[in-house]
């Protein structure tokens, strides 16, 4: 998974949770995201057969030519669709249906893949399971971390690697630190 990090020369290491937010307000997170794709693209041609995953924000999946956009990075850098993977969150499916919808399926049948990223949290709908093309879901490490605790997270983790796994989709469990 391409990450963006940040050590700023007076402040040390920043969070993407700090700096992220603050360049999608300012307007910074396209060219950001560009910076990012364009990185991971390039890496990712160099390394065929391996699949690189890249988290997109929802202000660059609203950007009507984002599509456009991410196939013709992949042409440029050589880097064949089926082996970048995009991360995208529910919010985005619900603030923007018709133009991330359209993005999702174009770049879909493009070969790319798509993953929805902390699912269980937030807007969680199977609906979107349904409706929308997605290769992967990354179950939210808020369920991961209480799983030795046995109880409700693992019930519901349990219930959503089946039902993914039912409607043929891959599951990855995010903060995995323990045995």
């Amino acid at each position: 998974e391409a990450l963006i990090r940040w050590t700023h020369p007076r402040l040390g290491y920043v969070s993407p949770a700090n700096f992220v937010p603050v360049a999608e307000t300012s307007g910074l997170i396209e060219p950001l995201g560009q910076f990012v794709l364009r990185s991971a693209c390039e890496l990712g041609a160099s390394w065929p057969g391996r699949f690189i995953a890249v988290n997109i924000s929802p202000v660059q999946l609203r950007n009507p030519s984002f599509a456009d956009y991410m196939l013709g990075l992949l042409e440029q850098t050589g880097m064949r669709p089926h082996d970048l993977e995009i991360e995208i969150t529910e919010g985005i499916l619900l603030d923007d249906e018709t133009t991330a919808a359209m993005a999702i399926r174009r770049l879909r049948d493009a070969g790319v893949r798509i993953a929805l990223d902390d699912f269980g949290t937030g807007y969680s709908s199977l609906n979107y399971l349904k409706r929308y093309p997605v290769d992967r879901i990354k179950v939210d490490r808020s369920f991961i971390s209480q799983l030795q605790h046995a109880g409700a997270s693992a019930a519901i983790v349990e219930a959503m690697v089946r039902l993914a796994h039912a409607l043929g989709i891959m599951v990855t469990a995010e903060g995995v630190e323990t045995a």
